[in-house]
């Protein structure tokens, strides 16, 4: 009888673990997908995987638990799980939440370490930390942390390339995230940050640190080789680039751009793996260092009760955050809104957007046309559509004009009060306004995200935007951008009447098929 409850709370305790890991992996994938920037996410499980199998092979002998500890542990396990078939339903309500994955991946690495608390005891926690820990580095970035570290970055480089290229005998100069030069502009974009590179090199710094078993010591002074080489060579790389700019003109940077980034990560990856290899210990040294055991104890699980209360929690989480959803969406509005591009109408000039857009806004639909209402008052508007399931919400409201007109050498003069647009078949769009001031121009921007068909409400507004969300069982549909600005206009009342002007001919409110009118 024995054996038998011992297998069933070892299998318990593995589909416990491969749930809890599922449901983590689903909240990151998104981010992993639609950024490329996190695009290392995959393979981090896998690294995961071999830095346990490797510390497996000289894992100490199992310590049986206290009473204590293994109170302490069973309550870990089943807190852990508690608070991941929580966020389960706030990440249906607000995918693009990044706090939500953290936590999220905080309570997997939780949960893992319990149940090794209980396998082995302390000095298996001790020696299995590292790879369960490992998992975090797959964890995106919170949002105002990554665009404070690209902005940075990006007025960084520029500066270094700007002066670099006067110490070479061309002229440039700096502006934002820009290097303008006598050929054209120059920009510095977010892939040319070193953010990617500097992630990638924290990423491989860590791990090769593992798979050397290099001492403490040694795996900080790694992290900052990884650091130094990674912002060095985006130094380098973007330096290049105004180069080749300066000397061959602005189309023969689309010719290097890409070579010279995969330089560049080659470059900082091969001076972590030699670094790592000059430093590495002796193989007996680090086994001696670990505490190898010669024997293999018998293992020990959590309870069978322990997995099965973790895997109930988890699929009674995931079956009744689908069946709230489902339920709402049922009965939720279903009037939606299109813009159209107006290429036949007079005056009206299509602007093509760069590729390198679209993939920094992860590859929205779209389109931008540039008008002139009035002589001497030309005006702007871009639309980006992004489809349901992506992590839109939050991510692109980073992406606002406060900090994209920014990058360009606009200065923010002011906000102004909110606006909303009502529809005809009801609901409403509400914009965010500015005035920036454009060489001496005021520009007028109007700035608008909604999810489709549903009335007035925002994704993303406010702080507490995914408990409203969640209480009103809805989830993302999907997110629609429009940003219009007007220059040169007297005052405020012109460029309101003139986005009201334009959105009347160019808004088309439509019923979702099969579906009545509220």
């Amino acid at each position: 009888m024995m054996p038998r409850i011992e297998r069933l709370a070892g299998w318990a305790s593995l589909l416990a673990l491969g749930c809890a890991a599922a449901v983590v992996l689903r909240m990151l994938h998104g981010d992993w997908e639609s950024d490329p920037q996190y695009a290392y996410g995959w393979l981090v499980p896998l690294l995961v995987a071999g830095l346990a199998l490797k510390r497996w092979e000289d894992r100490p002998a199992p310590a049986p638990e206290a009473s204590l500890l293994a109170l302490l542990s069973t309550c870990t396990a089943l807190l852990s799980s508690l608070v991941l078939a929580l966020l389960i339903p706030v990440s249906e309500a607000a995918p693009g939440w990044r706090p939500v994955g953290l936590f999220a991946a905080l309570s997997l690495v939780a949960l893992m370490l319990s149940f090794l608390s209980k396998a082995g005891g302390i000095p298996w926690v001790r020696h299995f930390a590292f790879p369960a820990c490992f998992f975090l580095i797959a964890v995106p970035w919170p949002r105002n942390f990554e665009q404070s570290v690209m902005s940075g970055l990006m007025g960084w480089n520029s500066s270094i390339s700007v002066e670099a290229l006067h110490w070479l005998g061309f002229q440039a100069l700096s502006s934002g995230n820009l290097v303008m030069l006598p050929c054209g502009i120059l920009g510095i974009e977010e892939a040319c940050s070193g953010v990617r590179s500097l992630q990638s090199g924290l990423m491989a710094a860590l791990f090769f640190g593992e798979v050397m078993r290099l001492a403490a010591i040694r795996r900080i002074c790694l992290l900052g080789v990884a650091v130094l080489a990674a912002l060095l060579g985006n130094a380098c790389r973007n330096t290049f680039l105004a180069v080749i700019a300066s000397t061959r003109g602005m189309e023969a940077v689309g010719v290097w751009h890409d070579a010279a980034g995969m330089i560049v990560l080659l470059v900082t990856m091969s001076a972590i793996i030699v670094t790592a290899f000059r430093w590495r210990r002796p193989r007996s040294e680090a086994s001696r260092a670990a505490g190898v055991a010669s024997h293999h104890a018998p293992l020990s699980f959590p309870s069978a009760a322990t997995g099965l209360a973790v895997l109930l929690m988890l699929f009674g989480s995931l079956l009744g955050t689908e069946a709230w959803f489902r339920m709402h969406e049922l009965v939720n509005r279903a009037w939606s809104w299109d813009l159209l591009p107006r290429t036949q109408a007079p005056g009206v000039s299509p602007l093509t957007i760069p590729p390198e857009t679209f993939r920094m806004l992860h590859h929205p639909t779209g389109f931008s046309e540039r008008w002139i209402p009035t002589p001497g008052h030309p005006a702007q508007v871009f639309f980006f559509e992004w489809p349901a399931g992506r992590t839109t919400a939050a991510e692109m409201s980073m992406h606002n004009p406060e900090v994209c007109l920014a990058s360009i050498g606009m200065k923010r003069d002011r906000e102004l009060p909110p606006l909303r647009f009502t529809l005809p078949g009801g609901g409403s769009i509400s914009f965010r306004s500015w005035i920036f001031v454009d060489r001496g121009t005021p520009v007028y921007v109007f700035h608008g995200m909604q999810e489709p068909g549903f009335g007035s409400v925002t994704a993303g507004e406010g702080r507490f935007a995914w408990l409203e969300a969640l209480r009103a069982g809805r989830r993302s549909q999907g997110e629609r951008m429009i940003e219009v600005a007007f220059w040169n206009l007297p005052d405020e009342a012109s460029a309101v009447g003139a986005l009201r002007d334009y959105l009347d001919g160019s808004l088309r409110v439509r019923a979702q098929e099969g579906m009545k009118r509220p």
